[in-house]
């Protein structure tokens, strides 16, 4: 703006604000884990003046994790860095009941460039990164370029601003047609529940036991999740609505699977609607049942001209991602499906940190715990009104 000389714009000015808030709260919380550093410092003396011996605790956040917070659950005894979490994880919401030992969204962001010793028991040495990371990396949303915001402690409100009519006028004419209007929609936390089972061995004698934790804690999360907002027969109950049944349709061909006729037409249907692909991310998820056909109609060496580029992962020009979620449900047989359009004007959101709880009865004759997670996501198309969606969707003929 400064550049261009001239003012903030209204969305400028909201991300502007946003931004600044998010620095604000991080500033305030890193202030208060170095506050509970200091104290840590400080000799306790008690009332009798006979010097008392404390244990100095760690609680460099790098030593945090989440077999540590799982082991807490267990035997229902927290102290050092992780009571700390808990702390922090009521905090940053504290309209939240926590009933085992949460984890907040600062150890779920958190990235340790350092590597797990190779203690006895490991295979190699294992990298623990970012818990927020590994969920992305197991979404095809966020990779077709979705937004993702983590650490939300409550609804988000996003404006949307529709039917903005535009016209010449003559010197005379005193003004323009009016139109347009003001709308919003909100993201607002659903709770998922993720069960692990895990022995108690393995939460303190494995050191690789946390980056395995993490990783296919984030696969599953997220393919829940995922499941949710591209289920095509309905909305699950409890769980983010479907973006894809949201999604304007186009009818296949008669002879009922799904091609390059098809794909042309939902292009030409977002196109229409004038969703610049400048301007946006646009991009194609498939079922794999789709891709196979795609592959099969365009020939044996996979290209048709420039249409296809399977190598690029490309068709037409814009990229393309593959997961047996898109358009399939739990109460149906998979089937050929598709959806394409602008998934930046889609928006998927993790309130808070996570909740961990231990049952350790159900499967005690097992020698295990179980330990139950709970999240807490959503996931919305900002435009999904009939006619005017960003996004359109394909499916084979019945």
């Amino acid at each position: 703006a400064e550049a261009e000389d001239r003012n903030l714009t209204v969305d400028e000015q909201s991300a502007w604000n946003e931004a600044e808030k998010t620095a604000n709260d991080m500033s305030q919380r890193a202030e208060r884990l170095e506050r509970s550093l200091q104290l840590s410092k400080t000799p306790v003396t008690p009332v009798t003046f006979e010097t008392q011996n404390v244990a100095k605790t760690d609680k460099d956040l790098k030593r945090f994790s989440f077999t540590a917070a799982a082991t807490a659950a267990y035997n229902g005894q927290m102290d050092g860095i992780v009571r700390e979490m808990h702390q922090e994880a009521r905090s940053e919401n504290k309209s939240r009941l926590f009933r085992g030992v949460g984890i907040p969204s600062i150890c779920l962001e958190h990235r340790d460039a350092e590597t797990l010793p190779a203690a006895s028991g490991n295979v190699k040495p294992t990298d623990v990164g970012s818990f927020i990371d590994q969920l992305q990396a197991n979404m095809v949303l966020v990779q077709a370029g979705c937004n993702f915001y983590s650490g939300i402690s409550a609804d988000r409100k996003f404006p949307i601003i529709t039917d903005i009519a535009s016209e010449y006028l003559a010197e005379s004419n005193s003004g323009a047609t009016e139109a347009g209007k003001i709308d919003a929609v909100t993201l607002s936390p659903n709770k998922l529940i993720s069960v692990v089972s895990m022995s108690a061995e393995m939460m303190t004698q494995n050191a690789s036991a946390e980056a395995a934790l993490q990783r296919n804690m984030a696969r599953s999360i997220s393919a829940t999740w995922e499941a949710a907002l591209l289920d095509g027969v309905t909305d699950i109950s409890n769980a983010p609505k479907s973006i894809f049944l949201g999604a304007d349709a186009v009818a296949p061909a008669a002879a009922g699977d799904l091609g390059t006729a098809e794909l042309i037409d939902m292009e030409a249907q977002i196109l229409n609607l004038n969703y610049n692909p400048a301007a946006g991310r646009f991009a194609y998820l498939f079922d794999p049942a789709t891709l196979a056909k795609l592959k099969v109609e365009l020939g044996t060496d996979y290209t048709n001209g420039a249409f296809a580029d399977f190598a690029a992962r490309t068709i037409n020009g814009y990229p393309y991602y593959v997961s047996s979620n898109v358009g399939n449900s739990a109460s149906s047989a998979p089937a050929q499906a598709a959806l394409f359009g602008d998934f930046s004007d889609v928006h998927l959101a993790t309130f808070g940190g996570l909740d961990i709880i231990s049952d350790r009865y159900t499967d005690a004759h097992k020698g295990i715990s179980r330990l139950v997670v709970v999240s807490l996501n959503d996931g919305v198309a900002a435009h999904s009104t009939a006619g005017s969606t960003s996004l359109v969707k394909a499916e084979k003929a019945a």
